[in-house]
């Protein structure tokens, strides 16, 4: 009978669900009298805590007239699981004589859950208990070292290994060397494992991964090779290490090696490759991934469940994450969590946060996606709202907290909240950290606070490639582009982003000269830097992605080098990007205003969905190229083919209407915009319309169109008006342009310049002698003619009367020879 219902007991102690089997064989120990035997006792105490009956145990074991450590190791055990810390260290000091077995119990608690402190600390006790510590007391207390990465702890525990003579053991040398590669000293975990008499695969595991989490991912591989034995947690450890140095694709050539050898994946494994395939932008293995995740029979398990929930929410596809949320089968905050994330992602920010307020608990991780969602969505104030929120349920904020809540104070308006953010950093010693220095940079820049940007920056102890990006995109955003270039030269090291950023950063110059000539210089020439720093950066193996080719498509664009874009093209198509909309777009911007209109339509009609930018862009460039009749068919084809008009649309098309010299279907586009497409007229679309009425020849009914607007007109509409006076010597009307303009900007050179010419042409000279004289009055200088040519890929840019090009000599032998030709041929030059 007695062994029958210890029996039972040790089948009700596997099975945490049948507590009331437990109580059920307690109730016939107690009839039976077996209850009163010691090792019945022990039996339904160590059942009940399996079964997380704590209170059931406690009565038991309060009865107990002897307990042993096992019982004792048991109950606390039993309370850590359930987070009861206060009973547990109420247990234990009221043991008589604790034993070696309830202080590892105690030290195992206190560092299973984030209090390896107080663990530490019962280690230091352990002999003034008469306690001496085993094997499995220094590798629980080795793995506290490692959580807390306290390298001058562990170094004297280990030391005490060596002179205790623990070092001979598999397992306490095992944790050393995890020990040593979580602190980052890889040196001295290789000294511990070379120094090993056996060796298992756990050993040989730590090191690999040990390697892969230090980033040296070609030492894990060369130990990964000659490992006599590999286990699924070996292969884990080179699939995940690869993936958190963003080798994805080796760590998918990882995956697919491991699955020829037999080894099947585990939960960790799938969840890591989702993320590869996300990174990776392959959505089609994605779904193969999850396809397998359903055949093992784990698609449904917390981990797997959440990386397939955040799968799909990367991709966009919601009903897919949530269908895949509904399918797991216990929910925690992790899968809450992932698909909360991907509606604030997604711009559903009120179903994420429902979602929120309906997690059973909420941890550090759900917070912060939270306060990310609301950054992410242009919702400042509610971050806000919800860090202070946070702070009042006494949830400590942690470095990613600070950076959420600093990108949501990046606005100058929002400059005071940032300030208080920072003092918040401050005051819990956060500052120091390099990932809230980074985004402090980030936030003061886009306040364009440059001294607080090097206040920062000079504060910080340590910078990582981020720091330096962040300080070169500063600079950037300030319009110093030279002190940006000189920082990003002397950064130690360069990764994607920060060519990226330098790249773009050229084509950002913000530039104060007046005319157009002098930005058109000024544009050029920061296109050419652009343009040679992607040079450069292929010399340095830096592999350019799709925010690279469409920022030096845009340089090719700026400058009109064709021979580039053409390279540029086909590198694009070698890395597979020329099927990315975006370059795609760029590249067709680029032809159009290289004047090569065929490579355009090439690369356009390569696309299988163009999208409303690919339109409009071809729309401009065929505009652009005098080819206004080729524009108007290709924006019926955009209009056939379901594609919506928008506001930069219709300035391409009427543009191409007066190229074309397309009045009457000018007018029809003009007046469509309001009545059939609900778009609102702006000074680009009646600039655009008076210059076709102009073109044509129709000034007073360009002059009427201008009076009739609804909107004050701007410079640009009449100097529309005022480029056709000059074509057709209209005065009168010329007078009262001029006048309409100067009253906006009194200080117009180009009105002067246009007006006197207008003069001049209609035989008026005492008029433009006079407007002459008010321009050096007005010390107004007439911009410099200016022209440009590409040789050799490379752009020479000349203006009127500039002597500075460093072959002016030969250029000017050239001008000699041309002016002997155009004299020979009866050329008389028109002085008036």
């Amino acid at each position: 009978m007695e062994r029958s219902l210890i029996n039972l007991l040790k089948t009700c102690a596997v099975s945490p669900s049948l507590g009331r089997s437990a109580m059920a064989v307690h109730g016939s120990a107690i009839k039976s009298g077996f209850i009163t035997r010691p090792s019945m006792q022990n039996r339904i105490v160590v059942a009940y805590v399996k079964c997380s009956l704590m209170v059931c145990a406690r009565s038991v074991f309060d009865e107990m007239p002897q307990r042993n450590a096992v019982v004792e190791s048991a109950m606390i055990s039993g309370y850590s699981r359930c987070k009861k810390f206060d009973e547990a260290r109420q247990l234990f000091e009221g043991s008589k004589e604790p034993s070696v077995v309830c202080c590892n119990a105690m030290i195992s608690m206190y560092v299973h859950n984030d209090r390896e402190v107080e663990g530490l600390n019962l280690l230091r006790d352990l002999y003034s208990m008469g306690v001496k510590p085993n094997e499995f007391t220094l590798s629980v207390v080795l793995l506290g070292c490692s959580n807390l990465e306290a390298l001058e702890e562990g170094k004297q525990i280990h030391a005490f290994v060596t002179r205790g003579g623990f070092s001979l053991d598999l397992a306490v040398s095992n944790s050393l060397i995890s020990f040593y590669a979580r602190c980052g000293r890889m040196e001295h975990a290789s000294f511990v494992f070379y120094h090993m008499p056996d060796k298992d695969v756990y050993s040989w595991t730590a090191m690999v991964t040990g390697y892969a989490q230090n980033g040296r991912t070609g030492d894990a591989a060369r130990l990964f090779d000659v490992m006599p034995q590999r286990n699924v947690v070996s292969w884990n450890a080179m699939i995940c290490g690869y993936q958190e140095q963003e080798d994805d694709e080796i760590a998918m050539e990882m995956y697919v090696r491991m699955l020829r050898k037999g080894q099947l994946p585990t939960s960790s494994t799938l969840s890591v490759i989702l993320k590869c395939c996300v990174c990776l932008l392959q959505f089609g293995k994605a779904l193969q991934v999850h396809d397998q995740a359903i055949k093992l029979g784990i698609s449904s398990n917390v981990f797997v469940g959440s990386a397939i929930v955040d799968m799909y929410a990367k991709f966009g596809c919601m009903v897919d994450s949530q269908k895949a949320f509904d399918e797991i089968l216990e929910q925690n905050v992790v899968s809450y969590s992932a698909l909360a994330s991907g509606y604030a992602q997604n711009g559903d920010i009120l179903v994420a946060a429902d979602l929120f307020n309906k997690m059973p608990e909420k941890n550090l991780v759900a917070w912060n996606f939270m306060i990310a969602g609301y950054v992410h969505n242009g919702l400042q104030i509610e971050a806000l709202d919800m860090f202070s929120d946070m702070i009042q349920a006494n949830v400590q904020p942690n470095q990613f907290t600070l950076s959420s809540i600093l990108n949501a104070c990046a606005s100058p308006q929002a400059s005071r909240n940032g300030r208080k953010v920072h003092g918040y950093a401050i005051k819990v010693g956060f500052d120091f950290y390099t990932t809230i220095g980074n985004s402090l940079i980030t936030m003061y820049a886009e306040q364009e606070d440059i001294v607080s940007v090097l206040a920062v920056f000079k504060r910080m102890q340590q910078y990582d490639v981020v720091s330096w990006t962040a300080m070169v995109s500063a600079y950037v955003k300030n319009n110093r582009i030279h002190e940006a270039r000189q920082i990003f030269e002397t950064m130690p090291e360069k990764n994607l982003i920060s060519w990226n950023t330098m790249i773009g950063g050229y084509l950002q110059i913000r530039n104060s000269s007046e005319t157009d000539e002098e930005k058109y210089l000024a544009l050029s020439g920061s296109s050419a830097d652009a343009l040679e720093l992607f040079c450069k950066m292929k010399e340095f193996e830096i592999k350019p992605d799709h925010f690279t080719y469409n920022c030096v498509l845009v340089a090719c664009a700026s400058i009109g080098t064709l021979q580039q874009t053409r390279s540029i093209h086909t590198a694009t198509i070698t890395r597979g990007f020329d099927t990315d909309i975006g370059v795609a777009n760029a590249l067709i911007n680029a032809y159009g205003k290289c004047g090569n209109s065929r490579d355009a339509e090439h690369v356009f009609n390569s696309l299988v969905n163009p999208d409303p930018v690919s339109w409009n862009t071809m729309i401009t460039g065929y505009s652009q190229n005098g080819q206004g009749h080729k524009a108007l068919q290709i924006f019926h084809r955009m209009c056939e083919s379901g594609v919506q008009p928008n506001h930069v649309t219709f300035i391409s098309v009427l543009s191409a209407c007066s190229h074309a010299g397309e009045v009457e279907k000018g007018w029809e586009l003009f007046e469509s915009m309001s009545r059939d497409y609900g778009i609102e007229r702006g000074q680009d679309h009646y600039a655009c319309m008076v210059d076709l009425l102009g073109r044509a020849g129709q000034l007073c009914e360009a002059e009427r169109l201008i009076n009739d607007m609804p909107i004050r007109p701007d410079t640009v509409v009449w100097g529309a008006l005022l480029g056709a006076c000059k074509t057709y010597r209209d005065v009168d009307i010329a007078r009262r342009v001029a006048k309409n303009i100067l009253n906006h900007e009194s200080i117009n050179a180009s009105v002067y310049v246009t007006m006197a010419n207008i003069f001049a042409d209609a035989g008026f000279w005492d008029d433009a002698a006079e407007l002459r004289v008010r321009m050096r009055e007005k010390q107004l200088l007439r911009s410099p003619g200016c022209s440009w040519i590409e040789i050799h890929n490379r752009k020479h840019s000349f203006l009127a009367g500039d002597k500075s090009h460093p072959e002016w000599n030969i250029v000017r032998m050239m001008l000699s020879t041309l002016y002997i030709h155009i004299k020979e041929d009866n050329y008389i030059l028109d002085v008036g």
